[in-house]
């Protein structure tokens, strides 16, 4: 029985934890300290793609020359 109890505890004490780490994830993302990542500039985005339509350029050279990435250009 007391292994029993002894696992009933281990797994109270887990649930606790996250359940705790879960809360400060949710207040601090309230109070603005986590953020989306900044989109990337229009006229960057608009220049990738005209490259990937001229069709001279594979994905991954215009994303080297433009830092926008395969997805957005995928996307857009």
């Amino acid at each position: 029985m007391s292994q029993v109890n002894a696992t009933s505890l281990k797994f109270s004490k887990k649930r606790d934890i996250i359940s705790e780490l879960t809360l400060s994830g949710l207040h601090s993302a309230r109070m603005g300290r986590y953020r989306r990542t900044p989109s990337k500039d229009h006229k960057m985005v608009e220049g990738a793609l005209k490259l990937h339509t001229s069709h001279q350029y594979n994905i991954k050279e215009i994303t080297d020359m433009t830092g926008v990435s395969r997805l957005v250009l995928y996307r857009d």
